[in-house]
């Protein structure tokens, strides 16, 4: 099963407030016929806004009558193949001429925050005007002090650009660009001196100045690519990659955004997405933090039902695998019919493999991790218990060839040391009236192989890794067991 990402876009009908909506007036002489048209961004995706008929006098007129959320917009050519770049804030009944020969931005009235970037660009020009003749310089230098004085330069132009953009926004500090100029600065890491206690200090700093002057309420900063970038790098290189952390600036920005339901639910959605199957294992506890404290509250009420479905499910099936919690029982049956006991087991690591002959990637991996038991895994006390994950739901006229499929395969790869269990239908059917929740529920077994390490008191160590990220683990696990006894 798959969890597609959802509903990102799904977040209002329409990114705007008030009623004075906009007109944006584009003339691009001496084409006539066609439509030009109007996009936004939405982090690194752009969308469509409008489109508009270019009449026989060359002109297209883009207009609504709800006002444009504040951003960085698109207008794009009737072939859709080239478009330029063009700030839209407050100011929304605007005039611009196209360059026919380039389809650039020739002039534009009425727009105060395009012709700031445009004083921005040409100050710009002006400032890096040799910025690549001293990059060209600096790859040939043959002495310190050449390359010295080329690093200077280059800092120079770096800081007088800066410096440029700071000013800005002291005088325009509600302007876009302003906000733009915002997420372009990067914070000054700096240590100054030599204990753990500085280095800490100097994070904490970074950290705090990352977002400086940011208001996570404002809508604006989904209409730029940087916001998304700026926030995917904050939350995966600068905040501590622990569940407690990360639960604090999910909470953070959510709570900040209350007053904008646009960004309230954006910042929801995007953190369910992102932690309901993290890149890192544990990490789905933050998921299941979200979800106590916005869904099950009521918080969450856009959602359609196949998406609300989705959630739900999801975190009722992460509820009883957390890593660092007791592991839920397994009531099977061995190969020979003998019920089995995951907590009757007496070992110092269980390694529980959901898995199943017919697929391919388990038949991969499964001996991979008997080679991995075999050479190292048995001496550190490790039990392999395969679960069979079989296909047949209904029809118990073939377990008979689905059973000897899957101890044939037993054999035929000496999995010899394991414990191989599976769920009769008997069983099956007990848990249903009983109204339990099966091991798929129990351990989110969704694809196959799934795997789980228990220390000896079955509590979770690790999940839903490959064998060498397991090798790896327990290689780590059992020296630091070793240094503390």
């Amino acid at each position: 099963m798959k969890h597609a990402l959802f509903f990102l876009l799904a977040l209002t009908s329409a990114f705007a407030g008030g009623a004075q909506g906009y007109r944006i007036t584009v003339s691009y002489q001496p084409v006539a016929g066609g439509q030009l048209y109007l996009g936004y961004y939405y982090g690194d995706k752009k969308y469509l806004q409008d489109s508009a008929r270019i009449g026989a006098d060359g002109t297209a007129v883009f207009s609504g009558n709800e006002r444009l959320t504040g951003g960085l917009y698109i207008v794009v050519d009737p072939e859709k193949q080239r478009f330029f770049d063009v700030l839209i804030d407050k100011d929304q009944d605007i005039s611009i001429r196209i360059d026919p020969q380039n389809f650039r931005m020739a002039s534009i009235s009425g727009s105060p925050e395009n012709l700031h970037l445009d004083a921005y660009q040409q100050a710009t020009q002006r400032i890096f005007k040799d910025y690549g003749s001293w990059q060209e310089q600096l790859r040939t230098a043959r002495n310190r002090s050449d390359s010295t004085r080329l690093e200077q330069q280059m800092n120079g132009a770096l800081a007088a650009a800066q410096q440029w953009r700071d000013s800005f926004v002291v005088v325009q500090p509600d302007s876009y660009l302003s906000l733009l100029f915002r997420l372009l600065k990067e914070p000054v890491y700096q240590v100054t001196g030599k204990t753990r206690q500085d280095t800490l200090n100097a994070y904490y700093a970074y950290k705090k100045a990352y977002w400086q002057d940011v208001a996570f309420g404002d809508e604006r900063l989904l209409r730029t690519p940087m916001f998304e970038q700026r926030l995917t790098r904050y939350m995966e290189q600068v905040v501590t990659r622990h569940p407690d952390s990360l639960k604090q600036e999910a909470d953070r920005m959510i709570l900040s955004s209350r007053g904008n339901t646009t960004m309230f639910r954006y910042y929801l959605n995007r953190f369910t997405n992102e932690y309901m199957n993290p890149k890192y294992m544990g990490l789905d506890v933050v998921f299941l933090h979200l979800f106590e404290k916005y869904y099950l509250t009521n918080q969450v009420d856009w959602l359609e039902e196949k998406d609300r479905e989705l959630v739900y499910n999801r975190a009722y099936s992460l509820m009883g695998n957390i890593v660092g919690e007791p592991a839920a029982d397994l009531q099977l049956l061995d190969t020979a019919g003998r019920r089995q006991s995951l907590y009757g087991l007496n070992a110092r690591f269980t390694l529980l493999v959901f898995w199943d002959p017919d697929c391919s990637h388990c038949r991969e991996q499964v001996p991979r991790l008997d080679s991995f038991y075999r050479a190292a895994w048995k001496q550190w006390g490790v039990q392999p218990v395969g679960v069979l994950v079989d296909t047949i739901r209904s029809d118990k006229s073939k377990w008979p060839a689905v059973k000897d499929k899957w101890t044939r395969y037993i054999r035929d790869e000496k999995l010899a040391g394991w414990q191989h269990w599976y769920q009769s239908f008997e069983l099956r059917e007990d848990e249903r009236r009983r109204n339990l929740p099966n091991y798929r529920q129990s351990y989110d077994v969704y694809q196959t192989p799934t795997l789980y390490l228990l220390d000896k008191d079955k509590r979770i160590l690790a999940k839903k890794i490959g064998p060498d990220q397991l090798d790896e683990f327990l290689r780590f696990h059992t020296s630091q067991q070793a240094n503390h006894p």
